[in-house]
């Protein structure tokens, strides 16, 4: 979804991106710092999300939270396996 600035209204808002939590910490690091990720404007610099209206916090908001369930259920799914192959 594109967004403008809600400071300056003419650029596009870019997500930081943070690459060595997913080379660290692979599937689950990634969709963590996804979800921790903050906007930048190229002009205004760093913004916080309250500034944003609100159907995108929303939006974003409940992005965040399906990545973060979706890490927790790789998590279970991953140690679910490897208890079924400790107990063969």
């Amino acid at each position: 979804m594109e967004q403008y600035c809600p400071r300056c209204q003419e650029k596009t808002v870019t997500k930081s991106s943070n690459t060595s939590a997913a080379r660290h910490a692979g599937l689950i690091g990634m969709l963590i710092a996804g979800a921790a990720a903050s906007y930048t404007c190229p002009a205004c610099g760093k913004i916080l999300l309250g500034e944003f209206p609100d159907e995108f916090q929303s939006s974003v908001k409940r992005k965040r939270v399906f990545s973060v369930l979706g890490a927790a259920a790789i998590l279970v799914v991953l140690v679910g396996l490897l208890m079924l192959r400790s107990s063969f």
